[in-house]
């Protein structure tokens, strides 16, 4: 209870001073999860460590010498505590005032373990590969196989070979000693960016752990009939992804009829990337879990709006029949955009509607194609999920034909009936000239209407054109009256595009004043989020 209040670790602090009989218990309270080593590294002594701040504002903490043996006793004290980290740029950017860790200190702590492990008891790890120097991420990497985990999660950019090489090498070796994880997640942030050695060594590792639950992956090569019916055989396996062609579907579909019951039998999430729709519903018919209740399909070409209307229609129905309606979290990608214009492709609240019965938690829907929904869609779709989580329609496309028929005040309603919404992305008309009398009167000007303050919020604004006549300050105050606990305006525009070639004249050059406006408004509306969220601390 004290941990959870907003001065709880400073709360837990003097606790743990105060008597030995709390000591044990506060401080495993305040060091079992962690964003960052600098609490850690603030643990030696100061001779060791030092503290500044660079051009942008961050302050670094760097180590100044290699760690004596005995400058360790504190350091491994509290390391041992520590049951759950995450090193990712998005804990990063929301520990500013913190600091971070200088690179070469990950290099340094490293070396002067040696091959003792860093964190003794860690059982779950988050970890990204941040910009900067390869030995540094590769020691941040290396510091994190702790021999207890049971839960990995690792978002890669872009290895050089040597570098690849001892990534692969490092996860050869942990899953030799690391026979109890459960969870594996490798995921590349570079879709560009191909490596076999990686993707060999975490499929290996996977197949090594006896009670692997999760097997996670952006398997960028398409896998073996061997490898597919292997893992289908896994009865503790719950969460997959893979990756198949149109022959390996055909095959896996003879071997799934020639067996009994077993397989993907437990299976609870399936992320699947395959040729087309059409294929991913053949896979659907072919899984024996009756406890599916999450699907993601990344198909490599847009389906047509009829065949969009038809997988929706029988997939709806199948989750009623065969997963007692279970089916909660559902997102679909295509990695190529629709031809344009094309009426063959245009998602309407009629393509839609097959969803609306299903107890959704999460809709993603990137399609390379228009998601052209309505205030009334979405107040149906708001009223029929009331326990939704992220809604995501066509958040990432910039390529428009027309505008977006929601407006601001289409959002309400799903502020009123989804408390827990906390990711938001869609295009809507970026006009608040219907809020302009109360937001000048000085009232709330969405009249206490907004979303919940207890998680942090973010909002995908898509391709929304903000227009010269629009009044930035009025929308941010708005956004951030609706959003209080926004923490980020996130928009297509910022994206890179093809300006050149066969396309010119058809798709919209890349935008810097779009982009520039945008990014105004998330920084005026995070902002008054921000106040906002002050004011009510101090008025509770």
């Amino acid at each position: 209870m004290i941990h959870r209040q907003y001065d709880g670790p400073c709360t837990l602090a003097a606790l743990a001073r105060t008597a030995r009989f709390f000591q044990d218990v506060a401080l495993d309270t305040l060091w079992n999860i962690q964003s960052s080593l600098i609490p850690l590294v603030k643990c030696f002594p100061q001779d060791v460590w030092t503290e500044r701040r660079d051009e942008d504002g961050f302050r670094v903490v760097s180590l100044v010498a290699e760690p004596k043996p005995e400058d360790w006793t504190r350091v491994k004290l509290y390391a041992a505590r520590i049951r759950d980290i995450s090193l990712s740029a998005s804990a990063l950017n929301s520990q500013r005032l913190e600091g971070k860790l200088a690179g070469d200190a990950f290099v340094t702590l490293k070396k002067s373990l040696g091959s003792e492990p860093f964190l003794p008891n860690l059982h779950s790890f988050a970890w990204e590969q941040t910009p900067g120097e390869e030995a540094h991420a590769l020691a941040s990497f290396q510091l994190m196989l702790s021999p207890h985990a049971s839960s990995m999660n690792v978002k890669i950019n872009k290895w050089s070979d040597d570098s690849a090489q001892a990534i692969a090498t490092a996860l050869d070796e942990y899953g030799e000693k690391a026979v109890q994880l459960r969870s594996i997640t490798v995921l590349y942030t570079n879709p560009n960016w191909k490596c076999p050695p990686i993707e060999k060594a975490v499929l290996a590792l996977g197949f090594r752990q006896q009670n692997l639950q999760a097997l996670m992956c952006t398997w960028q090569n398409k896998m073996s009939l061997e490898t597919i019916t292997q893992l289908s055989k896994l009865n503790t396996l719950q969460k997959v992804s893979i990756k198949a062609d149109a022959e390996k579907t055909t095959q896996l579909l003879e071997v799934a009829r020639s067996t009994s019951g077993t397989f993907f039998s437990s299976l609870r999430l399936l992320s699947l990337h395959s040729d087309t729709l059409v294929l991913c519903e053949e896979w659907l018919h072919a899984i024996r879990s009756s406890a599916l209740d999450s699907l993601t399909c990344i198909v490599d070409e847009p389906p047509t709006t009829a065949e969009l209307h038809g997988f929706l229609t029988r997939l709806a129905a199948s989750s009623h029949r065969l997963h007692s309606g279970k089916l909660a979290q559902l997102r679909l990608v295509s990695r190529k955009a629709a031809p344009r214009p094309s009426s063959l492709h245009h998602v309407t609240p009629a393509t839609l509607e097959p969803l609306l019965p299903l107890a959704l938690t999460a809709l993603q829907l990137e399609l390379g194609c228009p998601v052209d929904v309505d205030d009334a869609f979405l107040e149906r779709a708001a009223r029929a999920w009331p326990r939704l989580r992220t809604l995501e329609l066509a958040a990432e496309l910039r390529r428009y034909t027309g505008a977006p028929r929601v407006t601001l005040a289409g959002l309400l309603p799903l502020a009123q009936h989804c408390p827990d919404l906390s990711t938001l992305g869609l295009p809507f008309v970026a006009d608040a000239g219907a809020f302009q009398q109360r937001f000048d009167a000085g009232d709330r000007p969405t009249d206490g209407v907004s979303f919940g303050l207890e998680v942090p919020f973010t909002l995908g604004v898509g391709g929304s054109i903000i227009n010269q006549a629009t009044d930035t300050f009025l929308l941010a105050g708005v956004l951030s009256d609706l959003c209080p606990s926004l923490r980020a305006v996130q928009t297509a525009w910022n994206r890179l595009g093809e300006v050149g070639g066969a396309n010119v004249g058809r798709l919209e050059l890349e935008r810097e004043d779009m982009a520039d406006s945008w990014r105004q408004i998330d920084r005026f509306a995070v902002e008054m989020a921000r106040v906002r969220r002050q004011e009510r601390m101090w008025m509770e």
